[in-house]
């Protein structure tokens, strides 16, 4: 049972990570496209940041391919961000992290090769790969995707199109490098953390419902929602109209069930005879509740004195099926139960119906028990 219960938990939490996986990579996927167009005009007007980039020259730097890289990009980029939020796969939304990966490597070629930009590129590769670990963490293929293009490019022209190794830019490039996994782990421990509270918190609401509205014994609804539900109901039916009827049930016999057999066993026959009443009820809204002790009330909506005959003969059916032994009983050689049944009439409360109904399950007992009587 404990196995069970843990294995439901992780299930539940496991749906709810990847809910929230998926909530949150559509939102800053939308903010990370928005990041790489800033960085790319920022790129495409470099022109106009010379003076302050190099304040003793006074030429501009004309315009490259470069530019027209930077152009398209900026085109795809506006053209994929309201596409962002109806990616759903992950494969689709890693090749499109990929692509705008393979993008600023191709930009960190050309920055690189050329003498005048190559003082951008660490600050550039630093900016891209933090701001993807804020709007990513929660995905580590989709991060990956996007960031080891970056990583690969920036590799190679330093360690191999390099005719010495720059050591200082290398060890920069390494500690930005553990800085973002440390990160990266970091953040994604936080999020794991946040949605396992979420998911206990959200099952211990559940359990206190559970508790606040149904029978611990049972699993049948308890005093409070019959009482609640019966309020609701006679509501509705006041104000829409229809039929509302009630059955009252008691065990017959059962302080003696308890006397001969015991109390732990009288906790078992309650169990088997609430599932004999869930068994039988004709639709979902109909509502079985332990009234107290070894009363069950069962709430019929949209249902006439006729339509509750036909639950009372099932219910009897089924607590007879059942054969729970009982020795002492006067009626039968196994448990039963008497039944009365009341329809609601305009102008009735709920305690009023409940009364009648109680005193048609005593013309029950007093006719013999093992059946049902009709209240009036």
């Amino acid at each position: 049972m404990q196995k069970t219960t843990h294995t439901l938990q992780d299930t539940a939490f496991n749906a709810l990570l990847i809910h929230y996986k998926t909530a949150s990579l559509r939102t800053s996927g939308l903010w990370l496209l928005f990041a790489n167009i800033c960085f790319t005009l920022f790129l495409f007007g470099r022109h106009h940041f010379q003076l302050l980039l190099d304040p003793v020259s006074k030429v501009a730097i004309p315009a490259t391919i470069f530019d027209k890289l930077s152009l398209i990009i900026i085109v795809f980029f506006i053209i994929a961000l309201p596409l962002v939020r109806y990616i759903r796969g992950m494969l689709p939304a890693m090749a499109l992290a990929f692509v705008t990966g393979l993008y600023w490597a191709v930009v960190f070629h050309v920055m690189v090769s050329n003498d005048t930009q190559q003082q951008l590129v660490f600050p550039l590769f630093c900016m891209l790969i933090f701001t993807a670990l804020i709007a990513l963490y929660p995905s580590t293929p989709i991060l990956y995707s996007f960031t080891a293009p970056l990583w690969l490019s920036l590799f190679v022209h330093l360690v191999f199109l390099r005719t010495t190794i720059p050591i200082l830019e290398v060890a920069a490039m390494i500690i930005a490098s553990g800085l973002f996994e440390s990160g990266r782990i970091m953040l994604n421990r936080w999020f794991v953390l946040s949605v396992r509270r979420e998911c206990d918190n959200a099952l211990l609401v559940s359990k206190l419902d559970d508790l606040a509205h149904n029978d611990p014994l049972t699993g049948v609804a308890n005093r409070r929602q019959l009482d609640s539900q019966l309020e609701q109901l006679i509501a509705q039916t006041e104000l829409q109209g229809g039929t509302l009827s009630l059955i009252m049930i008691d065990v017959d016999f059962f302080k003696k069930y308890n006397d001969h057999y015991g109390h732990q066993a009288g906790d078992s026959c309650l169990i088997s005879i609430a599932d004999c009443f869930k068994h039988v009820v004709r639709q979902p809204t109909d509502l079985v509740a332990r009234y107290g002790g070894e009363e069950f009330v069962v709430l019929l909506p949209n249902a006439g004195t006729q339509d509750a005959e036909v639950v009372a003969s099932r219910i009897k059916q089924s607590v007879e099926k059942a054969a729970i032994p009982h020795a002492l009983s006067q009626v039968s050689q196994t448990v039963t139960v008497s039944q009365g049944i009341m329809q609601w009439a305009p102008g009735m409360t709920s305690l009023e119906l409940l009364k009648r109904a109680d005193s048609a399950l005593y013309q029950a007992k007093h006719a013999g028990r093992n059946g049902y009587c009709v209240g009036e």
